[in-house]
């Protein structure tokens, strides 16, 4: 049995609570800066220091962060409305057909801090999007189609037209399909303007389809917005298939331009805050 160390042999190891103070005291020499969430900013120092304030003294204030996006213009102007100030502005850009209301612009130059900076951090977005109504007639625009397929179009669509009734299209778009698989003869245009398409099979018994020169729809262009009157105009190619139908807009991008416009314009309005029509460029 080993004889038990004598006190002078005892050898004692560190105090658990100095340990501690010590490690404690590294942390903070390894990590000093804290950040407050007002935005200021300290220096941690071991116990028998000062905590210094080292804030940046030309920080801005305490602001508020957020991106909104908002599908219509109701929208817009009540979120606008809720947060906005003298420094508040809209910027219109209809290449992104976006209508932005940026709440924390610039101090205006009658305003108290004019000359000062906006934190423009906090704006809400109007993204206009083609109302479901237009996004299906103008997926079929510009190109021709089977009679089959282009009479089922309209017969579906029909309640979309403001002129002729949409009786009368449904009742096209049946005479069509009636003709379809008949020889197609000939063409000849009406004193209206409006086209009567000749059809004739194996017996020789005719069918005429009279196919009105041109059509109004009564559809919203952007989801959310009122509808209004879009012209257009029909077009046909026979070929050694049959005889093929669409048609083609009528000035309907200058109406998309003038009603982005309106819709800006409106915003303005129901805000008091003044627009402009461009975009703007991250410094």
């Amino acid at each position: 049995m080993m004889p038990k160390p004598t006190s002078e042999q005892t050898v004692l190891g560190p105090d658990p609570r100095a340990v501690l103070d010590a490690a404690i005291d590294a942390a903070r020499l390894a990590s000093p800066m804290v950040e407050a969430p007002d935005g200021r900013v300290h220096l941690l120092v071991p116990q028998g220091y000062n905590a210094q304030d080292i804030s940046d003294r030309f920080r801005l204030p305490p602001y508020a962060h957020a991106q909104v996006t908002v599908d219509d213009r109701a929208s817009l102007s009540a979120y606008a409305n809720r947060f906005r100030d003298h420094r508040s502005i809209i910027v219109a850009d209809y290449d992104a057909l976006t209508v932005t209301a940026q709440l924390d612009w610039h101090p205006h130059n009658e305003a108290e801090g004019r000359g000062g900076s906006g934190s423009l951090k906090h704006a809400v977005t109007l993204k206009l999007r083609p109302s479901e109504e237009f996004a299906r007639w103008d997926k079929m625009e510009g190109e021709l189609h089977s009679q089959a397929e282009f009479a089922a179009f309209l017969e579906e669509n029909a309640p979309d037209i403001a002129h002729p009734e949409a009786a009368t299209m449904i009742e096209i778009s049946r005479d069509l399909e009636a003709t379809q698989g008949l020889n197609f003869k000939s063409s000849t245009r009406l004193e209206t303007g409006d086209r009567a398409f000749r059809f004739e099979t194996e017996t020789r018994v005719e069918n005429n389809v009279v196919v009105p020169r041109q059509f109004m729809l009564n559809i919203p262009l952007f989801n959310g917005e009122r509808p209004v009157e879009l012209m257009a105009a029909f077009r046909f190619r026979p070929n050694a298939n049959g005889l093929f139908l669409g048609f083609e807009w009528r000035r309907v991008e200058h109406q998309r331009r003038a009603y982005f416009v309106e819709i800006a314009t409106a915003a303005a309005e129901e805000t008091g805050l003044p627009v402009f029509m461009g975009r703007t460029k991250a410094a």
